[in-house]
């Protein structure tokens, strides 16, 4: 593998984890921040993967479709660089979503990757993490605005696949979601006909 059409045919297989381990160091030379992620190890109960295997069972868990691969390929590709303990040794990875979109903005510069493609996989990892039930009205209106209805099945897609690669105990969340995303495809279709207090 040397470019990134084959790694967009790793990410398209059936199974792309197992792919992308068979190929690991031609999809590290491409994406050298995956690498930093092997062995990560997160130290928070929420998790019981590093974050590299995170990763990919968030990648096994998504539609075979390029933006929903990538977008799993990279949601939490900045962890590594946000980690932070606090004082029971729990880990915390504040703003990692801001830092993967970074990367993979870089990335898709590098890459070529189609503007509107690159911008729809970049909305959802910066709100991959984000309780949409507790957002206010002005950030939940800055969400819809970035991404319509088809971005709102996506991301909550993205979000269930991350969920599901985490530990068992907080799968309960999963019950929350289809009312949050409910509620996100009402303000969308309510336009700007509805305002902020």
């Amino acid at each position: 593998m040397s470019n990134i059409e084959d790694l967009y045919n790793l990410l398209l297989s059936e199974e792309p984890s197992a792919n992308i381990k068979k190929h690991e160091k031609e999809v590290f030379d491409l994406i050298p921040e995956l690498e930093n992620c092997k062995s990560f190890d997160q130290n928070n109960d929420w998790h019981i993967y590093d974050v590299y295997e995170h990763i990919l069972h968030v990648v096994d868990y998504v539609s075979p479709n390029l933006i929903m691969r990538l977008a799993a390929l990279f949601h939490d590709i900045g962890k590594p660089l946000s980690y932070t303990e606090d004082e029971n040794g729990t880990g915390h990875f504040y703003g990692h979503w801001e830092v993967s979109k970074m990367i993979f903005d870089l990335f898709a510069i590098k890459y070529n990757i189609d503007k509107d493609v690159a911008n729809r996989i970049s909305n959802l990892i910066y709100y991959h993490d984000i309780n949409v039930s507790k957002l206010d009205c002005n950030k939940l209106k800055e969400m819809l605005e970035k991404l319509n209805y088809e971005g709102i099945d996506q991301l909550f897609e993205l979000k269930r696949a991350d969920l599901l690669a985490q530990n068992k105990k907080y799968h309960y969340i999963l019950n929350e979601y289809p009312k949050q995303k409910e509620k996100a495809l009402l303000k969308i279709k309510e336009g700007n006909t509805y305002e902020c207090k």
